[in-house]
């Protein structure tokens, strides 16, 4: 009976590793290419693409806790949170592919579409990662297993990650660099389809254990709860720095696109795969490098989220977060350093250095992946507990909320940084058309074109980067010294509460059924 059960959970698992494998590769097509298409190719400035950032946030501000809302009144034969993965899965497609359609309707046109499009890219997805968040507890609801399955499903999770940073930019390149718009339309058609379908029959593979009643109670009345809870009020504001953490990534294609020149011969190389092969390429720099140089980070990630149960035998999850971001800070600002002033990141053996260095730098990424999720799952359950009210919707949908509006003010912000230093599609390609060489000399030596330090404007990418995800792994851990929480004591009381909550449930379907079977008695 135990190996059944044991088979049948590691079958639960597999299959609701489905779910992440399939968001994490849609909602990676858009983090490693949509801020390059729509600078580089739609022709929008990087101030405009924050400013559109910026906007959309006013919808989720809506949408986010509309959706939190809806989730806690769900209540379908099939679940609470896992219809909407069924509901959700072909839409995704959909929208995605449209936020990377080739239109051409001008400068403000395109700025405009560019504005709906993504309105209603976040409106599905938010659709999709809410009860995402929410179903680890209703599917595991013991800890342990619970946090062996977000870590293995974070695994194929940060597969689904990897998979659109390694090939999106090589399958857009196949349609040739005069037809951008439409590689990278297919590319991200292709890559939505990808991630929708396992994410579609994945939900075949795993029930929710829990059953909770439609919830009558009213949105703001679940927030005034959690408000209430200082566990959740610390993980909320951690939770809003720590998308500093990674968001510098965004400009990996532009360092590969700019700093990169010359590192790699491009077109020697395509000329040797048309002649050995046959096939004639067209591979860009950001193609080519951009994948490469996502190696070391795309191993780090599944690497470490493989062992966090190791960890979690050895610590408790503040103390590994705390642990983690402390190595991260270190490897953020040695990396920094390295790049600049001992290996230049503009040199082949720089490039290299750098592949390797992003192992390190990270490998605290996907930590707080699992624990954000399994730390919020702990407040779910510890407020059942308390208040005997199961706030699955209202929880995950402020914190994504919260994760949303960050995201979006450090991207505007950014992108607005890097804009005013004096970034400029057409100009820089002008300046390195048919450049075989480095842009720069060095990124310690001034090079000035056009009234553009592009020393400076270069080595501001390399910081974010770098250097700028320490600042965020050290925001993100100081809140973490007010959380408490003892977990040993917390798994002994969720126990006991589920086996009491369970023999109620049980007294009341017992007297239920006698009820009915006097009834029946009576009418004959």
């Amino acid at each position: 009976m135990k190996s059944l059960f044991k088979k049948k959970s590691t079958r639960e698992i597999l299959a609701f590793s489905l779910l992440p494998f399939g968001i994490s590769t849609i909602y990676s097509i858009v983090g490693t290419a949509l801020n390059m298409y729509f600078t580089d190719v739609l022709g929008l400035s990087l101030s405009m693409t924050g400013i559109m950032l910026a906007v959309t946030k006013v919808w989720d501000a809506v949408n986010d806790p509309l959706m939190g809302m809806l989730v806690d009144k769900t209540n379908t034969r099939w679940g609470k949170c896992r219809p909407y993965v069924f509901w959700m899965s072909g839409p995704m497609i959909l929208v995605t592919a449209l936020l990377f359609a080739p239109v051409d309707f001008g400068q403000t046109g395109n700025f405009i579409y560019a504005i709906i499009a993504y309105i209603l890219y976040y409106t599905i997805y938010t659709a999709l990662d809410i009860p995402n968040k929410g179903l680890a507890p209703l599917v595991f609801p013991e800890d342990k297993l619970r946090v062996k399955a977000l870590s293995w499903s974070n695994i194929l999770g940060s597969l689904g990650s990897v998979l659109p940073s390694l090939l999106f930019f090589t399958v857009a390149g196949l349609w040739g660099r005069e037809n951008q718009k439409q590689g990278y339309f297919f590319s991200a058609l292709i890559f939505a389809t990808l991630g929708a379908v396992p994410m579609f029959f994945s939900a075949f593979g795993f029930k929710e254990k829990i059953k909770i009643p439609p919830k009558k109670e009213k949105y703001i009345d679940g927030l005034k709860i959690v408000f209430k809870d200082k566990k959740y009020i610390v993980l909320t504001i951690a939770m809003f720095f720590s998308s500093i953490v990674n968001i510098g990534s965004m400009f990996l294609p532009y360092f590969a696109k700019w700093n990169c020149i010359g590192v790699l011969p491009i077109d020697q190389l395509c000329d040797w795969i048309n002649q050995t092969f046959g096939i004639s390429l067209q591979l860009t720099s950001e193609g080519l490098l951009t994948p490469l140089l996502q190696i070391g980070s795309g191993i780090s990630y599944m690497l470490s989220m493989a062992l966090i149960p190791l960890f979690l035998k050895k610590m408790d999850k503040k103390t590994l977060w705390i642990g983690t971001s402390i190595i991260g800070i270190a490897a953020d600002i040695i990396c920094f350093i390295v790049g600049i002033w001992i290996v230049p990141y503009n040199t082949f053996a720089g490039a290299v250095v750098y592949m390797i260095l992003r192992f390190f730098t990270n490998f605290p990424v996907g930590i707080m992946t699992v624990l954000t999720t399994a730390m919020f799952s702990d407040v779910v359950e510890d407020l059942e507990m308390r208040t005997g009210k199961r706030l699955e919707g209202t929880v995950f949908s402020f914190q994504s909320l919260i994760s949303q509006i960050s995201v979006a003010i450090f991207n505007a912000l950014l992108l607005n940084v890097v804009d005013a230093f004096g970034y400029n599609v057409d100009k820089m390609n002008a300046l390195t058309n048919n450049l075989t060489q480095p842009l720069i000399q060095s990124p310690t030596q001034s090079f000035v074109s056009g009234g553009v330090d592009y020393t400076l404007l270069l080595n501001v990418i390399f910081f974010l980067l770098t250097a700028f995800g320490a600042i965020g792994l050290l925001l993100q851990t100081i809140p973490m010294f007010f959380y408490k929480f003892d977990e040993k004591a917390q798994a002994g009381k969720l126990k006991a509460f589920r086996e009491e909550k369970e023999r109620r449930e049980n007294e009341e379907l017992n007297a239920l059924a006698a009820e009915n079977e006097k009834s029946a008695s009576d009418a004959k």
